[in-house]
């Protein structure tokens, strides 16, 4: 194959990152650059035109997908056949070695590779057996903490804990949680990583034979490498420095997760002569959107200073909503959703919906339900299908339903409270033989013999718990009595203590829940002007959860957070939530270098679009039980106005000139009437059969409130029903 054929139809940035084999470089490559493509071109020039042996070559992506993909394209374009070349993600390659060079571990060449619930399962049983409390010391707290020193290449031996008392606890644990792995000839994924790593700094011999196996480097995502993966790859390159690194410093945004941006800021001190290649011809999205992210992503300090530019046309203006909250916000995206099917002859997969925080979600799923829009959480799940959720929700059910066994049984130790599997065991025992429910097994099992006075206690103070509780439901208000609940059981403390991240997640969507079950009050009352109680709310809850699953291959639209949407491209992008508090997050505000990287994870989502970028901000939002006013994100003010479209939907709109062109507010929209009525019968595809309940006109939207057969109520967009 001529070298031609390699690098036909590639652009000079891409040719100049080919056919640069020799010493260190660094490819700066911008969003939508097309690097992966680079980096298989440069393989196959290396194999085809230098004849390089595959065997020395080592390209290391962060994903088994990518390596799949990258080895795909290598058999189909050029006909390499892949199996010699070493081809796949850190952890895989450091396995190969690790079982390659066994004699110099503290394992043997078959040792087992425990997953995640493999270590928690052992750091459980070593806490329990050095007989520490784990409300003091949680297993995944102390995993966590475990994970990023193994990441930072400190082991138990280098753990300094000071003169602080949990940490010397917590380097206890990590002592005998690694001797346990030892002992049963085991490793967990950052062992790959610090085991390979000790064995280059440690063994002279065996790190100068990779060192002349692997004679040509390639490492994609380098902004994401964390300390652990950064010695992996310097050790390996130190003798030939022929290493060459993909990345983009502007999209590192995974700090969190112990990334470290100095890896790639920081690359020519570590090789002399670096030879830097910007990749900045962008192929994915429009000139408006690329100098919009281009002017905000510049704010950064410790960045490689770089512009992308496009070849496209300039595209429509950003379009940027204020709303006056979330609700609202849903609103507005959904009937944006609907204008982009019907006007731009789309379909919901070109769509994607991007959030800061999960909790985010909430709002979106109940408002594409209702309005029968499909749509898909990626990387995540559907809001009422998250743990920390259904928890809340089955202590809900139980105070409706004692009856209801399963749920009483996945809370009755939820949080913690001493009635572990053996007081459990008797429990059902005792119900069992006794043919009644477990709740009635709760008030009755109080004289059983069989149970010591601990678990008595235990059980009896469960039991007066959600006594009181469902007497409460019957008294005071469905919002109260969710705050109460919530605050009584410590169940936001409780995930808080249990993680590290994503304890702080679970605590936002239990938040989210209880501004759920205000917002559901607000709208019940003004649609049947009284109060919603417990049944009413789970009955809310029960249509949104009983949707079928989305297909894979149904078009749907999709609902990510901004972390997930990297590396990710759609016709149609919607930034919703531009608020101080989310981006930036309110954790990141007393620290510039996590603001530069909120800004790094806007410009990311921004860069996702291909056609055109809806963003949107709100003038308050409702967070536990109350509206907090907002304030527009500060990155906003960084995208020079003749970007934007600005488009106010607040009450308070009124027709205003913006960039040359007269807005309206939705609400000075004509109102059309509807021709549906309250009492009226009509049919849905879906829910069959109903009679309206209340007619609600929006602008141009008439939402109807139904109840179809069995008592269930829908709200939905007259569009989507026929009169009967």
């Amino acid at each position: 194959m001529s070298a031609n054929k390699i690098l036909q139809n590639l652009n000079p940035k891409q040719v100049e990152t080919v056919k640069t084999t020799e010493g260190p470089v660094l490819v700066l490559a911008g969003a939508g650059s097309g690097k992966t493509r680079s980096i298989v071109h440069r393989i196959a020039y290396l194999i085809k035109e230098k004849r390089v042996s595959p065997k020395k070559i080592l390209a290391v992506t962060f994903t088994n997908k990518a390596a799949g993909e990258m080895r795909e394209r290598l058999e189909n374009d050029f006909g390499i056949y892949t199996r010699n070349l070493w081809v796949g993600t850190f952890h895989s390659m450091c396995v190969r070695i690790l079982r390659s060079e066994s004699t110099n571990l503290p394992v043997s060449k078959n040792f087992t590779i425990f997953d995640q619930n493999d270590q928690k399962s052992i750091i459980k049983k070593v806490i329990k057996k050095l007989d520490y409390d784990k409300k003091n010391f949680p297993p995944k707290k102390v995993l966590n903490i475990i994970s990023n020193h193994k990441n930072n290449l400190i082991s138990y031996k280098d753990f300094e804990s000071g003169d602080s008392y949990p940490a010397k606890i917590v380097k206890e644990i990590y002592k005998e949680y690694q001797q346990y792995l030892i002992k049963n000839n085991g490793a967990d994924f950052d062992d790959l990583l610090m085991y390979t790593v000790q064995l280059f700094q440690e063994n002279s011999v065996i790190l100068k034979k990779y060192q002349k196996k692997f004679h040509y480097i390639m490492i994609d995502e380098y902004q994401d490498t964390n300390f652990a993966q950064y010695r992996f790859a310097k050790l390996l390159a130190d003798s030939h420095k022929n290493i060459c690194v993909v990345g983009d410093d502007d999209q590192s945004i995974y700090g969190w997760r112990g990334a470290d941006i100095r890896n790639i800021l920081n690359f020519e001190d570590d090789y002399a002569d670096t030879k830097i290649i910007r990749m900045t011809q962008n192929y994915r999205s429009p000139k408006n959107v690329l100098s919009a992210a281009n002017e905000l992503i510049s704010n950064n300090r410790n960045r490689h200073k770089k512009e992308l530019w496009s070849k496209k046309s300039s595209g429509d203006k950003i379009e940027l909503y204020q709303l006056q909250n979330e609700k609202y916000e849903a609103a507005l995206v959904s009937e944006k959703v609907k204008e982009i099917i019907s006007q731009a002859n789309s379909n919901y997969s070109n769509i994607a919906v991007f959030y800061r925080t999960n909790a985010q979600s909430r709002v979106f799923e109940t408002q594409f339900i209702h309005d029968d829009i499909n749509y898909r959480i990626i990387g995540g799940v559907n809001f009422y299908q998250r743990k920390e959720i259904k928890d809340v929700l089955a202590y809900l059910q139980v105070l409706v339903n004692p009856k209801d066994n399963e749920s009483l049984l996945r809370i009755i130790n939820t949080p913690k409270r001493g009635i572990g599997k053996t007081t459990v065991a008797k429990l059902l025992d005792f119900a069992s033989k006794n043919s009644i429910s477990l709740f009635q097994a709760l008030k009755n099992i109080r004289d059983s013999k069989k149970m010591s006075n601990r678990m008595l206690k235990n059980l009896s103070q469960f039991y007066e718990l959600i006594s009181k509780f469902a007497k409460m439901a019957a008294e005071v208000p469905l919002s109260e009595l969710m705050k109460e609940l919530i605050s009584e059981i410590e169940i936001i403390d409780y995930y808080k203590e249990r993680e590290l991240v994503k304890g702080e997640t679970r605590a936002e969507n239990i938040n989210e829940l209880i501004a759920s079950t205000q917002e559901f009050t607000e709208t019940f009352y003004e649609e049947f002007g009284e109060e919603p109680n417990l049944t009413q709310f789970l009955q809310e809850i029960s249509l949104l959860t009983d949707i079928d699953n989305v297909d894979e291959d149904e078009e749907a639209v999709s609902l990510m957070t901004m972390h997930n949407a990297k590396g990710l491209e759609f016709e149609y992008v919607f930034i919703v939530g531009l608020e101080n508090g989310l981006i930036p997050h309110r954790n990141s505000l007393e620290d510039p270098a996590q603001i530069e990287e909120e800004r790094r994870l806007l410009y990311v989502a921004m860069t996702r679009t291909m056609t055109k970028l809806f963003m949107t901000y709100t003038d308050s939002r409702r967070f536990y039980d109350k509206n907090l006013p907002n304030l527009p994100s500060t990155f906003i003010e960084e995208i020079p106005e003749n970007y934007i479209k600005k488009i106010d939907y607040t009450p308070t709109g009124r027709k205003r000139k913006v960039n040359n062109n007269y807005t309206k507010s939705r609400y000075e929209w004509n109102t059309n009437h509807s021709e549906f009525k309250i009492g009226q019968r009509v049919k849905h595809k879906k829910f069959g059969t109903g009679k309206i309940l209340s007619v609600r006109n929006e602008g141009e939207i008439t939402k109807l409130t139904i109840s179809f057969k069995g008592g269930q109520l829908k709200k939905i967009l007259s569009d989507f029903v026929e009169k009967c």
